[in-house]
């Protein structure tokens, strides 16, 4: 029997930018030609975590919306004899019960799990851009403060601080999926720059890389962020996924993004390092770039958050003045069927030959 080998992008989560995700949409007809089967789109790949976690009611979706998805991406992994790369990256947060619901469909496939890190403070950004997603107005200072307080003095009374470390605790997230895989088949990849990540999966996937260079999609811009955040106060509804898109930078220098004092949180990476020296797990790079070593930034002020406002703006105009050329263009169409309907009705009622 045809050996079946899953390598599987498990996190961490709420990435500022999903690198991994990026790459297997734009590589997927090279992937392909490979003989390596990419088994879910993107769209696909975040049902299935929903389903997964039980968390599509947290993003507007009903289960019939997701129910079933995560059972045809392992078809489809069984179905392909060989190679097959996934990436959910906001999985790793799963419980026990949870990856054991996950993990039921794939006994007797090879499994290999990878871990992919960035810094605390890109961690901590996009952890409160997800935030600022579900609606929520927490400022950046106030977020970093919750996280870091959690993991440096034990305060456990902050729900934003214990959803990040659920997605983000790296030790309790390889020992909650680690414990029925062999050790050398759980990857963390702990180099800086996005670009060795994709380089790492795509060579525990046997693919050449120099045919797939890595493709970085752009931080939403911390300005922008920023600008969402203080609308999100003036909202009911809070702006979704879709609108943060709009505001993304083309900036992809990470210096764009304010740094957080992470120095606090080496005592958490040592502890991290030794857990992994122990089991043994195939670490790729230095935990030392866990920790910004970057004087502290904060987010960009009031000018630049202004200035984004304001190109937001000129475009919610010139979107808003195409949408009125097109209702002018469609309501003269209306009034020209309205017309000839009248008159096939008229000619209808006078009947044949008059």
């Amino acid at each position: 029997m045809a050996r079946r080998k899953l390598i599987w992008h498990i996190g961490l989560a709420q990435a500022p930018r999903a690198v991994i995700g990026a790459n297997l949409a734009a590589h997927a007809a090279t992937i392909e030609a490979a003989g390596v089967q990419s088994v879910a789109t993107a769209d696909q790949a975040r049902l299935a975590t929903h389903e997964v976690l039980r968390t599509y009611r947290d993003a507007r979706l009903s289960s019939s919306d997701v129910e079933g998805t995560w059972a045809r991406i392992c078809d489809r992994i069984w179905a392909h004899k060989g190679v097959s790369v996934l990436s959910t990256p906001d999985l790793c947060a799963a419980d026990k019960d949870q990856i054991r619901y996950a993990l039921d469909p794939l006994i007797g496939v090879e499994v290999h799990l990878v871990v992919t890190l960035e810094s605390f403070s890109q961690q901590l950004y996009g952890g409160w851009l997800a935030e600022l997603r579900a609606g929520r107005a927490t400022g950046w200072d106030k977020y970093v403060g919750r996280v870091l307080e959690h993991a440096t003095e034990g305060a456990r009374e902050h729900r934003q601080a214990e959803q990040f470390w659920a997605g983000h605790e790296l030790s309790s997230i390889l020992a909650r999926w680690g414990w029925t895989f062999h050790a050398h088949r759980l990857h963390v990849v702990a180099q800086d720059g996005v670009d060795a990540h994709w380089r790492e999966l795509a060579s525990l996937a046997g693919l050449t890389q120099d045919e797939l260079p890595c493709v970085v999609p752009p931080y939403a811009d911390p300005a922008g962020v920023a600008v969402l955040r203080k609308v999100n106060r003036q909202l009911e509804a809070p702006i979704g996924r879709a609108t943060v898109d709009l505001l993304a930078g083309e900036d992809l220098d990470r210096a764009a993004l304010p740094v957080a004092p992470t120095g606090a949180l080496q005592p958490v990476v040592d502890r991290w390092r030794s857990t992994l020296d122990h089991a043994g797990y195939d670490v790729r790079g230095d935990l030392a770039m866990l920790v910004d070593d970057t004087e502290e930034r904060a987010l960009p002020g009031p000018r630049d958050q202004l200035g984004v406002a304001v190109d937001a703006l000129a475009d919610a105009l010139a979107e808003n003045n195409r949408l009125h050329r097109r209702v002018a263009d469609l309501e003269l169409e209306r009034v020209r069927l309205d017309r000839k309907r009248r008159k096939w009705k008229r000619r209808a009622q006078a009947g044949p030959g008059r």
